[in-house]
């Protein structure tokens, strides 16, 4: 162990390298991997904060500050490519350094904490500091919750199965307890009974929802299976200057048509198209409605399709459902629109839900299942599975997928997402993905699997985001106390 003291950074130059290496790079690769939009290193997003957390008992305030900013600012470049493409470089550049300003604010006020009091109080600080900042983020940003840490152990069924009842903060506290843990045990050196208390918390935390979890995932899914697929044609035939007139429309619908049909032969009930899969004008959305209630009619299948619809002067992004006697179910408008992309829509206000038979099912679009409180709404109405046409930038394809699964944990149903340029996925209410294809490289593809149907609900789709509200109050006396204590303290002397 290193000595416990707090030694000037401008000492000889190998310790100043070993304070680099240990406080900023180390940590910062970890959360470049880690935190990636991939979710192959999900384990590193645990140990990435570990070295920021013990800082500040061996350097300045400071200086541990600006190794922390740094370190989570490495991290962070890992997904500017993708922000770039979503927003302009100024703007990407000022999300990126605010959210390494307040992962170093957070980790250096907890990293103090840690290394002054030593108490089982301390040991929850950053965790309950991080939950509540997430939460915040999640109420507020216009842009959903992306930037959740939660996301990153999307593939580790047993951990987000918590979701079901605390929702993505649940998952970013557990994330964040573990290196709370291990620089608590660091710092209280000899102080066995307090390393033994604080274990003892956080296994007991940990074996609470590492049981819950495996029980959530051995309960026996019911018996009730619907047989849907999903069609995307190559990316090419869903430019704009392809469906201008009334004959290259005829030509996309006839390549749809083709890829329906030979779906629906397999005995799909329902099949889903993507986002924007057409674009309706005036002169195309006769042809359009027509020819898909036809189709729908002909092949004995509900289909589920994504339309750009300019046919009216307020032009909206919607999804259709056509039932198999060619009836229109629903229209969907989606609610929460891309700035800087979707400028020209309008944002709908009502939840898509329709019937399969006698099970209530659901439809919003793409960016609307960044936000669990839109997508609790279907929860809510007891929905067996949620429909949802996508269109995605590639390089987030395997997040945006999974923030999609993470809707049906939450809110106990099954999810079947068609998205172009990214992927084709099925999967259940435990978060299983059953059947998963691509679309990332503008190809063409398709998907057919049978879906679970559950009609259960979960604690999350009561209660909401209970557990970040009351991370943010037990934030707000974590924060407050110490100045109190302060205050009585100069009150009394």
């Amino acid at each position: 162990m290193l000595p416990f003291r707090k030694p000037a950074i401008d000492g000889p130059p190998l310790i100043q390298r070993l304070y680099i290496v240990l406080f900023v790079l180390l940590p910062g690769a970890c959360w470049y991997w880690g935190n990636g939009l991939s979710g192959d290193y999900w384990y590193l997003v645990w140990l990435a904060p570990i070295p920021t957390l013990i800082s500040p008992a061996y350097t300045d305030r400071k200086t541990s500050f600006l190794f922390a900013f740094v370190a989570c600012l490495m991290g962070r470049l890992s997904w500017f490519v993708y922000l770039h493409t979503v927003i302009s470089p100024l703007l990407a550049g000022l999300l990126t350094g605010a959210l390494a300003y307040a992962f170093a604010r957070i980790a250096v006020y907890s990293g103090v904490q840690l290394s002054t009091k030593r108490n089982w109080r301390s040991l929850f600080t950053y965790p309950v500091l991080m939950t509540a900042f997430e939460y915040v983020v999640l109420t507020c940003s216009p842009d959903g919750t992306a930037t959740s840490l939660a996301y990153t152990q999307s593939d580790v069924l047993p951990i987000i199965q918590i979701a079901s009842l605390t929702g993505t903060p649940g998952i970013t506290f557990l994330v964040s307890l573990f290196p709370a843990l291990c620089a608590f045990c660091w710092l209280a050196g000899q102080q066995r009974t307090r390393i033994f208390q604080a274990a003892g918390l956080a296994l007991l935390t940990y074996g609470s929802v590492l049981g819950y979890g495996l029980y959530r995932l051995r309960t026996p899914m019911p018996s009730a299976t619907l047989h849907a697929g999903m069609v995307v044609l190559d990316e090419t035939k869903h430019y704009t200057d392809q469906q201008d007139s009334q004959p290259q429309m005829r030509t996309v619908l006839a390549d749809y048509e083709r890829a329906i049909t030979a779906v629906a032969a397999t005995g799909a009930q329902v099949i889903l198209l993507p986002e924007t899969a057409f674009r309706l004008t005036s002169l195309t959305d006769s042809l359009v409605m027509n020819s898909l209630r036809h189709l729908a009619k002909r092949t004995n299948t509900r289909l589920i399709v994504g339309l750009a619809d300019y046919s009216q002067p307020d032009a909206h992004n919607t999804a259709v459902v056509i039932d198999a006697n060619g009836g229109l179910l629903t229209i969907y408008t989606k609610r929460h629109l891309v700035r800087g992309f979707e400028s020209q829509f309008s944002a709908g206000q009502q939840a898509g839900l329709f019937s399969i038979d006698t099970l209530q099912a659901g439809v919003a679009i793409c960016k609307d299942l960044d936000f669990p409180g839109t997508i609790r709404d279907y929860g809510q109405a007891r929905t067996a599975v949620l429909f949802v046409p996508a269109n995605d930038f590639k390089i987030d394809d395997w997040l945006h997928a999974r923030m999609a699964i993470l809707r049906g944990v939450e809110n106990g149903f099954s999810v079947v997402r068609a998205a172009r340029q990214g992927r084709l996925t099925i999967s259940d209410s435990r978060g299983h993905v059953l059947y998963e294809t691509k679309t990332t490289i503008g190809n063409q593809a398709q998907l057919i699997g049978t879906v679970p149907l559950s009609e259960g609900t979960t604690l999350f789709v009561y209660a909401g985001n209970w557990f970040g509200l009351l991370n943010l109050i037990v934030a707000f006396f974590l924060s407050l106390f110490p100045r109190l204590r302060t205050l009585a303290s100069r009150v009394n002397n």
